[in-house]
């Protein structure tokens, strides 16, 4: 299917830091410890196990080296590197993905250890707050630019470590022991994060509030798309030149879902559904039916169809998140609708 789609839902050896060589200056950066993280007012929801393909560019700094990235393809949770200094993130199970999908799983595959006040890297030691750079007490923290962008705002952590979790791909992460005020240093693989990425900005809205919040609500998988204008059979898109037919008897929305709130994915408001058990069954079997081709799910409301997911693999829980041509409020009108 073409569509501005729906997403599912379902070291080594060191090297002297030279902040010229990360192609912006120190002095460029804002450090802001409290910048924010996403690009709404919803809760991030992370990445969606067996769907999410991001990537983070990172370095690992003490003092004034930097490390050369992790040299180890260990991936038993779907979160690694290739020796690239880019954070590969695609969770294989719920227990790697959404909320959490964390910095500390990273850890774990790479081999390196980081908490509140201590880091150990594989052949380069201990580092714990108070000990010296240069003379100078150092600390642990990480760096977190909340996007590609090495000018944009950085968020310095120094506690609460264990609980910093990817938001959105296209990240940037400076792990790190220097002197607390030391300026950040952009991770040179910052730069290959839009060939790895579709890091284009979120398409506009075409929910309309009113038409979610008030409309009879359902959900269907689809048998077949079209273009506008729509053959008999067929259901027009709000907003799209598409339409769609039916492959599957309407679900009305308090059996597709047990509950369902707005959140963020990946930058853009969406919905993450509870599925009932039923529901869920529905979409294994269709997936079983078809096994080498996605299903694509279609949320209609009052004989129009509001947003199409397409789901490439079959979900590993009970949760299901849609998400693109939503709103804030359009989120929030629709998953109101679930509840």
């Amino acid at each position: 299917m073409t569509r501005r789609l729906l997403r599912l839902l379902l070291i080594g050896t060191a090297v002297t830091l030279i902040a010229a060589s990360c192609q912006i200056s120190a002095g460029d950066i804002e450090l802001n410890p409290v910048a924010a993280t996403t690009a709404t007012t919803l809760p991030a929801v992370g990445p969606v196990p067996n769907f999410s393909h991001w990537h983070a560019a990172y370095i690992v700094r003490l003092c004034d080296d930097v490390l050369d990235p992790f040299e180890t393809d260990n991936n038993p949770l779907g979160i690694h590197s290739h020796n690239d200094g880019v954070m590969h993130v695609h969770p294989a199970f719920e227990s790697s993905g959404y909320e959490a999908a964390s910095l500390q799983l990273f850890a774990d595959a790479m081999g390196f250890r980081i908490s509140d006040g201590e880091l150990t890297v594989p052949g380069a030691g201990t580092w714990r707050d108070g000990d010296l750079c240069n003379g100078v007490p150092g600390r642990v923290f990480v760096d977190k630019w909340s996007g590609p962008d090495p000018r944009g705002a950085v968020q310095r952590i120094f506690s609460g470590i264990d609980e910093i979790r990817y938001e959105a791909d296209g990240e940037l992460y400076q792990i790190g022991f220097a002197p607390a005020d030391a300026a950040p240093v952009v991770p040179p693989a910052s730069s290959q994060l839009s060939e790895l990425s579709d890091l284009a900005p979120p398409s506009e809205p075409w929910v309309d509030v009113e038409h979610v919040a008030t409309g009879e609500v359902s959900v269907w998988i689809v048998s077949r798309e079209a273009q506008q204008p729509c053959e008999s059979g067929f259901i027009p898109e709000q907003g799209t030149s598409q339409c769609y037919s039916r492959g599957s008897r309407p679900f009305a929305d308090r059996d597709v879902a047990v509950s369902a709130r707005a959140v963020d994915l990946n930058r853009s408001p969406g919905i993450d559904l509870v599925m009932t058990p039923t529901f869920r069954q529905t979409l294994e079997e269709a997936f079983f039916d078809d096994p080498a081709n996605p299903v694509a799910l279609a949320v209609e409301v009052d004989g129009a169809v509001v947003t199409v997911a397409v789901l490439s693999r079959p979900p590993v829980s009970d949760r299901l998140v849609l998400a693109g041509g939503f709103s804030v409020d359009s989120a929030l009108a629709l998953a109101s609708r679930f509840n």
